[in-house]
């Protein structure tokens, strides 16, 4: 009899996870083609705004030189993603493979960038680092902390930069450019101080979340039983993530400003594609003014609703770059830029996501 039962609960459990899983590739399929279609129609856009003559699918403009520079640029960009999520792991004393991570970068690239303000790729990397049997917690507070580290940057240099070279605001064409900048700056403070407050003490986030349990139980939504389960299942695990946004805090120092290092170098290796690329137009723009036009685009960008920024970051790069480039090469010049940075890594992480999908709908068969 209890072998029957049991054979019973496997096959529910392996037709549920299959249901899952059918669900995951119907949602994600929906969101790369909502991506797609956002990302041609927004290059088109600019190539008809600009130059109804000019094609974005041929990167004929540019030397083999720059195209040898780019893919290098490309290898490492890859690279140091991997690097700086692995030496925040190693800060909270988890031990992960640079290749695993490498290929969680790759998924994080993928739906971060289908899937409205980045919110997939967070939740596949702790889904992924969970199936190696690392703590929710414990994953929970490595893509926080890779998270938090770009803001971090990016809170810091943005107004440094607005207020050294004034003549960015020109570029940006708003007469409330300060008041929005000002703004952003003002919601990231606030947003600080909240993380602060939480970390410090976390029975605030507890008491929220008990609060929306017993709500979910009085009205029957949630059984009592899976209500005290999950609620002793999240506190521990909030008291993890809390412990190890400490330790990191904590950590080795070598391992602290390694992290650091490899986020700057790979924030370095993402802003030096539009210097080639805009080198291989013989532009005259220099190349701090390029790196500093990215920084304040990807600021504006963390914001943007769409999938990917789709729409805001080609709108705004075109925006920003289209005095230094002919008419006629801005939307080869907006292309080749997402192509290297974003569609690439996209793909690859398309196709390592759906197999890896494949892979555990095979092994839950086998089971």
């Amino acid at each position: 009899m209890r072998k029957i039962i049991g054979n019973t609960e496997s096959k529910f459990k392996r037709v549920n996870n299959n249901l899952i899983a059918k669900t995951k590739v119907l949602t994600y399929s929906i969101f790369t083609l909502i991506f797609i279609a956002t990302s041609y129609l927004s290059v088109l856009y600019i190539g008809k705004h600009f130059s109804s003559k000019s094609s974005f699918f041929t990167f004929e403009s540019l030397s083999p030189i720059i195209l040898i520079s780019l893919g290098v640029l490309l290898v490492f960009y890859f690279l140091l993603d991997a690097l700086r999520f692995l030496y925040v792991m190693k800060t909270i004393q988890i031990e992960v493979s640079l290749g695993y991570l490498l290929k969680l970068a790759f998924i994080n690239m993928f739906l971060s960038n289908i899937t409205p303000f980045a919110t997939g790729g967070a939740f596949a990397q702790i889904y992924f680092l969970n199936k190696k049997q690392i703590s929710i917690g414990d994953a929970t507070a490595a893509t926080t902390i890779k998270t938090v580290l770009p803001i971090i940057f990016f809170f810091i240099t943005t107004p440094m930069i607005l207020i050294a070279d004034k003549s960015l605001f020109k570029i940006i064409r708003s007469d409330n450019n300060l008041i929005y900048i000002l703004s952003l700056v003002a919601m990231y403070i606030l947003a600080c101080y909240g993380f602060y407050k939480v970390l410090k003490n976390t029975s605030i986030i507890k008491k929220k979340l008990f609060n929306i349990l017993v709500l979910l139980e009085n009205k029957k939504i949630i059984p009592k039983n899976k209500v005290e389960r999950f609620r002793n299942s999240s506190f521990l695990e909030i008291d993890i993530f809390a412990i190890n946004i400490k330790r990191f805090l904590k950590g080795k120092r070598q391992y602290i400003l390694l992290s650091i290092i490899f986020m700057i170098l790979y924030l370095f290796a993402l802003f030096s594609f539009p210097v080639i690329l805009i080198r291989g137009y013989n532009s005259n723009i220099s190349t701090s003014q390029i790196i500093s036009l990215q920084i304040l685009l990807t600021f504006i960008t963390y914001f943007a609703p769409t999938p990917g920024a789709t729409g805001v970051a080609e709108g705004g790069f075109t925006l920003m770059f289209s005095n230094f480039v002919d008419k006629s090469d801005i939307v080869s010049l907006t292309f080749s830029w997402r192509f290297f940075t974003m569609y690439l890594g996209i793909l690859i992480g398309l196709i390592i996501f759906y197999g890896e999908i494949v892979k555990n709908k095979f092994s839950a068969k086998v089971i």
